[in-house]
């Protein structure tokens, strides 16, 4: 039986009713886009079934690398640009149509859609599997009009620490790898037909096929989105920060992966949760507060620190 909890409010600071459809807009290339998410406080998806503030900042996020710098003109007018976390060598891709996204804890979904949105190639929702059934797919199904040609979402189960959940979303991201390699194949193929047809001689020893899938055999995600993870645990529950940063790791075996967190300090667990993050991966950048993002988050809007924060890292490897 489906039982909607009272206590289950999220403890947001904008994002306060759970049980009220929301929706996120912004402007790409002077074009108006919206992704609309619905929300539950069904006990049995909590606290995947609501939108957290970090999901709109993270999106906002995503928004904002995908846009120039905003003319001066516009500065002290609403328009919010965090320069440092667009400098060159932060995030993987020159091109977003080339980025692959895996959400962890996506809940409702709402920023690997804008990901998705916004271009990439391939965005992988992940949650518990009953988040995902009764929360992110039907928001996935909701905005399918959303997507472009050639864009790849999905929704599926991951538990973190689960060796057979892992697998199923590491073949999502081989089976892209793989068709980029044939397509590059194909191309280069016809390049040599086109070439030969017109009298020159391109027939050379080397395998050129062998060579793009030595070049395209890591089939980790270009960025990994976590938002919000470090909740309370029930009493007795054992703790999902070991193995969520196990997940994390085997998706992110090269520092050609950026992981972006955000967190906010609710309770001593938080500053433990960022801590693990600190031990295995290497912040690149100086965090980024919400405020940064968005005014309404600033202790003269709320009365208080929102006490959030975004994190950028990289894998760290010892020498």
């Amino acid at each position: 039986m489906t039982v909607d909890s009272a206590s289950n409010k999220p403890n947001n600071h904008i994002v306060k009713d759970a049980t009220r459809p929301y929706t996120f807009q912004y402007t790409q290339y002077g074009v108006q886009k919206t992704i609309t998410v619905n929300q539950t406080a069904q006990e049995e998806t909590w606290p995947g079934g609501a939108l957290w503030d970090i999901g709109v900042l993270l999106a906002k996020i995503l928004v904002m690398v995908n846009k120039p710098p905003p003319n001066a003109s516009l500065k002290g007018m609403g328009e919010k640009y965090v320069s440092r976390i667009a400098a060159p060598g932060i995030w993987p891709t020159t091109s977003w149509k080339d980025t692959t996204i895996l959400e962890l804890g996506c809940g409702v979904g709402l920023t690997g859609m804008v990901g998705a949105q916004l271009g990439a190639k391939l965005t992988v929702l992940t949650d518990l599997d009953v988040v995902i059934d009764r929360v992110t797919k039907p928001n996935l199904e909701l905005n399918k009009k959303c997507f472009g040609k050639g864009q790849n979402i999905f929704a599926m189960p991951l538990c973190w620490g689960t060796e057979n959940d892992e697998v199923c979303c590491r073949e999502v991201f081989q089976s892209m790898v793989a068709k980029n390699n044939n397509d590059s194949r194909g191309i280069q193929k016809k390049e040599k037909i086109r070439k030969k047809g017109a009298g020159q001689n391109t027939m050379h020893n080397t395998d050129t096929g062998t060579d793009m899938q030595d070049l395209s055999n890591v089939s980790d995600p270009k960025i990994i989105i976590i938002g919000d993870v470090a909740y309370q645990h029930k009493p007795g529950a054992p703790s999902h920060f070991e193995a969520l940063i196990s997940t994390v790791l085997k998706f992110c075996t090269t520092r050609e992966t950026l992981v972006v967190f955000g967190t906010r300090m609710r309770m001593p667990a938080s500053a433990d949760l960022l801590d693990m993050f600190r031990q295995y991966l290497e912040e690149i950048v100086e965090p980024v507060e919400a405020q940064e993002i968005d005014d309404s988050f600033h202790c003269s809007s709320l009365g208080r620190n929102s006490m959030i924060t975004i994190h950028f890292f990289k894998r760290r490897f010892s020498i």
